[in-house]
């Protein structure tokens, strides 16, 4: 199952790009526009010499039999039918992504193409299909970019391609001319058979992914660093397009270039030369900690990180800890409270950690080492993890804003880090604002090895900061 693949090498280029009337975060409502197919003019801008953006098009996205999205003509029923469908799946990524699969309603879908919710179910029966239909649409954009990466000779050119690609099509979406990608973290929230469909069809776009370190140069690696180098890049190309829009449009092809070299030379190679000095900080209790309360945050980050905001219900949190839906509200007055309360001890832990290392008699890239070491140890660890940034997308806005500042500022104190190492000549020249955003994405995503076989081996952590530090292409 999964997106179409495409052969590597092929001469035929794809060709997602949509009309402009298609539903975007700025232009949502179309049902009183005509559907002309126009073509939008391509993104040659931004886009490398010879390779185009794949963005997904209304007009080709269409079902196989065994369920899922492909780019491709019809293969049953009308054209108008198909496009309805795609104009669907095209309202719906918004409201995914902002409310979360819990949250999603089929009636607010249907209101921005001018639909009843009936008209909707006739195309989507039930929600969790429309929801699987938007995550697979996702699929199919990355499938196309991953395959344009393939044409390129060697590992480093590859990823710098779909460093680049995966950038120009971010800012095709910011321009209103590309579809944003359906948040993957909605998966979480899925349950049975749609939950297992969404995740064959990530595992197949991971190991397409993962694929592209698959190179002579590299042939020393094995599958536990190109799985943890995988999981790093694409959460780096995720979180990105939370600090993209802090840019102008015309800076992305410069974004992406440092990006892609901070991906593949690392950020300071010489910091991890020796041992890495020990924190103590993700560790030790929390100022003022009170061990009940301690309790409940671990279980609901532990629950929210698996099952996503909505899904992780006041009773899955309760039934971790043995207790009843009653003695949960006797320690918290509300679900969302507790959440919020799981990002500040989350802040806190990687704050404190970034003090205790800005003491070490050190250079700074070797404080940096030391606090990124400490806070994967955590995130793995009996302590661990801390809250998924993902969450945040279908967080009520009272908690939203507060916690976004709390993030931005970590990043920020991550780019000091690392304007401090360049200084004193333990780290390279990068870009520190880029460098924190990346190192910060870095740490995030750590938590997801938690329940992969891989997370019990002796040198799991080391083995997560060495790409971080030496690079993709370090051995």
């Amino acid at each position: 199952m999964g997106p179409r693949n495409m052969a590597q090498g092929s001469s035929q280029k794809p060709e997602f790009f949509v009309n402009p009337e298609f539903i975007t975060t700025k232009t949502r409502a179309i049902a009183d526009r005509k559907r002309e197919n126009t073509p939008v003019p391509r993104f040659t801008a931004l886009v490398p010499r010879g390779h185009t953006v794949p963005v997904l098009n209304k007009n080709t996205l269409v079902e196989s039999p065994d369920g899922s999205y492909r780019d491709g003509p019809s293969t049953h029923g009308t054209d108008r039918f198909e496009r309805r469908r795609a104009d669907i799946v095209a309202a719906a990524i918004p409201v995914l992504n902002d409310q979360g699969f819990k949250g999603m309603r089929l009636t607010a879908v249907a209101e921005l193409i001018g639909l009843r919710a009936t008209g909707v179910t006739y195309y989507f029966p039930r929600k969790e299909e429309l929801a699987v239909a938007c995550i697979e649409s996702g699929f199919a954009v990355l499938d196309g970019l991953v395959a344009e990466a393939e044409r390129e000779p060697d590992a480093g050119a590859r990823i710098t391609q779909l460093i680049a690609l995966f950038t120009a099509r971010d800012a095709a979406v910011r321009q209103g001319e590309a579809v944003p990608l359906a948040s993957f973290s909605a998966i979480r929230s899925l349950e049975g058979e749609h939950r297992d469909r969404a995740v064959e069809g990530y595992k197949a776009m991971f190991r397409r992914v993962r694929a592209l370190l698959e190179s002579p140069e590299l042939a020393a690696m094995d599958q536990t660093d190109r799985t943890i180098r995988a999981i790093i890049l694409l959460e780096q190309l995720f979180w990105a397009a939370s600090w993209l829009c802090d840019f102008d449009i015309e800076d992305y092809p410069r974004l992406a270039a440092r990006m892609a070299d901070i991906v593949l030379n690392g950020v300071a190679p010489g910091a991890i030369a020796d041992p890495i000095p020990s924190l103590t900080a993700p560790a030790r209790p929390l100022a003022s900690r009170d061990e009940s309360k301690e309790s409940f945050l671990k279980a609901a980050t532990r629950q929210i990180n698996e099952h996503g905001y909505r899904g992780a219900s006041v009773d899955r949190i309760s039934a971790s800890l043995n207790l009843t839906k009653g003695a949960f509200y006797h320690h918290n007055e509300a679900k969302d409270d507790l959440v919020a309360a799981c990002f500040r001890r989350s802040f806190t832990i990687m704050r404190e950690t970034q003090i205790e290392a800005r003491a070490l008699a050190a250079p700074e890239a070797c404080r940096l080492a030391a606090t990124v070491e400490a806070l994967i140890r955590f995130q793995l660890g009996p302590e661990g993890p801390l809250l998924r940034t993902s969450v945040l997308s279908s967080m009520p806005v009272e908690h939203k804003t507060e916690i976004l500042g709390h993030s931005y500022r970590i990043s920020r104190q991550f780019a000091s880090m690392v304007v401090d190492a360049i200084t004193d000549g333990s780290a390279r020249a990068v870009d520190p604002m880029v460098a924190g955003a990346m190192v910060h994405a870095a740490i995030n995503i750590a938590a997801d090895a938690r329940p992969l076989a891989m997370a019990q081996a002796p040198d799991i952590v080391a083995r997560f900061v060495r790409p971080i530090f030496a690079g993709f292409l370090a051995a």
